[in-house]
C-alpha cells in the first residue's frame, strides 16, 4: 500500500463476512419461532383444515404376502402387495364459537367429499393422496368445554384407473352390451353357414 492510503480492502472483506454470518444466524433463529410445519393440505398446496394444533399423528402401512396350500400340508408364497396406508391425526381447535363452527364445517365437508388431501410433517415428509373415512369429536371438562378435540382417520387412495369409453360417430357403431338376462335366439342363415364352414 502507498503511504497515506488506508488499507480498506481487508476491512471490506471482514464486513462482508460478518454480514453473511449475521444473516445466516438470523435465518436459523427465525426458524425456531416459525413453528412446526404440520398441516392438512389440498392437492394444490392450500390449507384444507386450520386447527390450532396437531396433537398426535399415527401412520401405518402394511404389506401382505399371499400364499396357497400345496400337498403334504405345506404352502407356497407368491408376490407381495402393499395395502393402502392408514393415518390418524388428533387435532384441537379452540377460539370463539364461530371459529369452532367453521372448523367443524370444513371437516364435515371434507369427510363427505372425495377430495384427496396431503399431510405435511415438520421433517418435510408428506403423506399424499389420502381421504377422510372417519372422524370423531370430543370435549372434556379437563381441557375446557371451549376446546374441541377431533380424531381424523384417513386412508390412502391410488388414482390409477383410466376411462375406457369412447364416443362413436353413430349410435349403431357402439359395442352392444347385455346387462340383463339374454334369451337364446335361433341363428340367422348367415350365422349357420359361417358356423358350418368353420367345421
Amino acid at each position: 500500500m502507498a503511504n497515506g492510503i488506508p488499507a480498506l480492502l481487508g476491512k471490506v472483506a471482514n464486513v462482508t463476512n460478518t454480514v453473511s454470518l449475521v444473516v445466516a444466524d438470523a435465518a436459523i433463529i427465525l426458524g425456531f419461532f416459525s413453528g412446526p410445519k404440520w398441516g392438512v393440505f389440498n392437492q394444490d398446496g392450500s390449507l384444507a383444515l386450520q386447527p390450532d394444533s396437531i396433537v398426535a399423528l399415527e401412520f401405518s402401512r402394511e404389506w401382505r404376502i399371499p400364499d396357497y396350500p400345496v400337498e403334504q400340508g405345506s404352502f407356497e408364497s407368491y408376490n407381495k402387495v402393499v395395502l393402502p396406508s392408514e393415518t390418524r391425526i388428533r387435532m384441537t381447535k379452540g377460539g370463539s364459537d364461530a371459529d369452532r363452527y367453521h372448523f367443524l364445517g370444513q371437516l364435515s365437508a371434507l369427510a363427505r367429499s372425495l377430495t384427496l388431501l396431503n399431510i405435511s410433517m415438520p421433517e418435510g415428509k408428506m403423506i399424499q393422496s389420502v381421504n377422510i373415512n372417519h372422524f370423531n369429536l370430543s370435549r372434556t371438562s379437563t381441557n375446557g368445554v371451549g376446546l374441541v378435540t377431533v380424531d381424523v382417520a384417513l386412508k390412502e387412495v391410488r388414482v390409477t384407473a383410466t376411462s375406457a369409453f369412447s364416443n362413436t360417430a353413430q349410435p349403431s357403431g357402439s359395442d352392444p352390451t347385455s346387462t340383463g338376462a339374454v334369451q337364446p335366439q335361433a341363428p340367422t342363415s348367415a350365422q349357420s353357414s359361417a358356423a358350418s364352414q368353420s367345421q
